[in-house]
C-alpha cells in the first residue's frame, strides 16, 4: 500500500538525498588539473609554453619555461634484458633539443642486461654502471639508482622504469618542460598498455586520482607512477634514501614522500608525456600491493592519506547496503512508498556514478567502458582485503633486504 504520513516521506527523502550526496563522494567527481600544451616555439631555443586546464577545460595557469634542462635518465634492470632490449631504443631517440644521457645500473652477474648494453655500446647518450656483487643489507634497487645519481653529469635526475616505454617521442621534452627554478620535483603520469586487464587498469586510474589531487593541493604523499624528475644536489645533500635503504621496493613512493615541499612539486599529466606500462604478471601485481602495504608503514602522512579514499568506499557501499535493506523491507512490509523511494534512490545513484565515472575515464583516455565503473568500484575495497589478508600472513623479513 502507498501511505504518504511524514515518517514515509522523510524517509524516502533521506533514501533520495543520500543516494545524491554519496555518488558525489567519488575520485572521479574531484576536479583533477591536465597539463595541456598549446603551443611550443622552435626546438632551436629550447622554449616551451603551458597551460594547465582542469577537467572542465578551464585554465589554471600558465608557465613560460625559458629553457629545457640537461636530463640524466637513470634505468636500474634486475632480470630485465626482454623489456631493455625492447624499450631503451625509445628512449635513447627521443627528440630532445637539449643535452641528456641514459645511465644504466645492472647488477655486476647479470650476463643477459650485460649483453643487450653491449649491442647500444656505440650510442654516445650512454652510460653504463654495474652493482658490486658485494652490496649488501640494503635495497639494491635503492642502491642502483643512488649510484645512477653520483654517475649523472647534469642537475636533473630522472628515475625511470625500463619495464615502461614512452608514449611518444616528445615524452622528455614534454616532462622536461616543467623544470623550472622553483621545482624540485617533476612527477610523470603511468599507464598501463590497453592489453591489460580492465580491472586493474581501472584500479590503477583509480589510485591515480587521490594521488593527483594531493599534487595539485600541495600534500603529496607518494608516487603510484614510474617517473620522477628531481634535482642531484637536493639527492645528495639529504642523503638519498638513508632511513628507508633496508626497504626492498618503494623507490617512487619514498623519494615523494620524503623530498616533496609545498609548492616544489608539479605533475604532468598530458598523453605527450605519458608512459605506458606493460601488463604486469600475476606475481608483479600482487607483490606491487603487499610491498606497499608494508612500505606505508613507513611513510609520514599515512593516516591523512587513507583517509579520504576509506570515507569514499565507506558512502559507497553504506549507500547500497542501505538502498538494498530499505528495498528489501519495505517489500516484505508492503511499504510500497519506501519501496517505490528505494528503488529510485538505486537507479539515481547508477546513474550519477555511471556518468561522472565515464567522463573521467574518456578525459584521461581509459579505454574501459563506462558501465564496467559499476562493479569495479565495489571491487576496490575487496581485492584491497584479499591483499590485506595475504599482507598479515606473509613472512616481514621478505619486505626488506637483511634481518635486524
Amino acid at each position: 500500500m502507498f501511505t504518504f504520513d511524514h515518517t514515509t516521506l522523510l524517509f524516502s527523502a533521506v533514501l533520495l538525498a543520500v543516494a545524491l550526496l554519496t555518488a558525489l563522494c567519488n575520485p572521479f567527481f574531484r576536479r583533477v588539473r591536465i597539463s595541456e600544451h598549446r603551443t611550443t616555439t622552435p626546438e632551436a631555443d629550447g622554449e616551451d609554453t603551458t597551460e594547465r586546464t582542469d577537467e572542465g577545460g578551464k585554465a589554471v595557469g600558465s608557465s613560460a619555461i625559458p629553457m629545457l634542462p640537461a636530463v640524466s635518465i637513470i634505468f636500474t634492470p634486475q632480470d630485465n634484458a626482454e623489456e631493455l632490449s625492447k624499450n631503451l631504443p625509445c628512449y635513447l631517440s627521443q627528440h630532445y633539443p637539449a643535452d641528456f644521457q641514459v645511465i644504466v645500473v645492472a647488477p655486476q652477474n647479470d650476463h643477459e642486461t650485460s649483453d643487450v648494453l653491449k649491442r647500444f655500446a656505440g650510442n654516445s647518450r650512454l652510460y653504463t654502471t654495474f652493482i658490486p656483487d658485494s652490496s649488501r643489507y640494503m635495497s639494491r634497487k635503492k642502491l642502483a639508482v643512488t649510484l645512477g645519481v653520483k654517475a649523472a653529469k647534469y642537475e636533473w635526475v630522472m628515475m625511470a622504469d625500463i619495464g615502461c616505454r614512452p608514449q611518444g617521442d616528445d615524452w622528455l621534452r614534454t616532462i622536461a618542460g616543467n623544470c623550472s627554478d622553483g621545482r624540485e620535483l617533476v612527477v610523470g603520469y603511468t599507464r598501463y598498455e590497453d592489453e591489460t586487464p580492465g580491472y586493474r587498469r581501472f584500479e590503477r586510474y583509480y589510485r591515480a586520482r587521490y594521488a593527483m589531487r594531493e599534487y595539485q593541493h600541495d600534500r603529496a604523499y607518494a608516487c603510484p607512477f614510474n617517473a620522477l624528475l628531481f634535482r642531484r644536489s637536493i639527492f645528495l645533500h639529504e642523503e638519498g634514501f638513508r632511513g628507508n635503504l633496508k626497504y626492498l621496493r618503494g623507490e617512487f613512493d619514498f623519494m615523494v614522500n620524503k623530498y616533496a615541499r609545498a609548492g616544489k612539486l608539479v605533475m604532468e599529466n598530458a598523453p605527450e608525456g605519458t608512459l605506458i606500462e606493460e601488463t604486469p604478471t600475476e606475481k608483479s601485481w600482487t607483490g606491487s600491493h603487499l610491498f606497499y602495504m608494508e612500505n606505508r608503514r613507513h611513510l609520514a602522512h599515512t593516516a591523512r592519506h587513507r583517509l579520504l579514499p576509506f570515507l569514499d568506499q565507506a558512502a559507497l557501499h553504506g549507500n547500497y547496503l542501505l538502498q538494498s535493506t530499505a528495498l528489501i523491507a519495505a517489500m516484505l512490509l508492503g511499504r510500497w512508498t519506501v519501496a517505490a523511494a528505494a528503488g529510485l534512490a538505486l537507479i539515481l545513484t547508477l546513474v550519477l556514478r555511471l556518468l561522472i565515472g565515464r567522463k573521467a575515464l574518456e578525459r584521461f583516455d581509459v579505454g574501459i567502458p563506462a558501465w564496467k565503473v559499476l562493479p569495479y568500484e565495489i571491487a576496490i575495497a575487496w581485492h584491497y582485503l584479499g591483499y590485506r589478508i595475504q599482507y598479515r600472513r606473509a613472512d616481514k623479513y621478505d619486505f626488506i633486504s637483511h634481518k635486524l
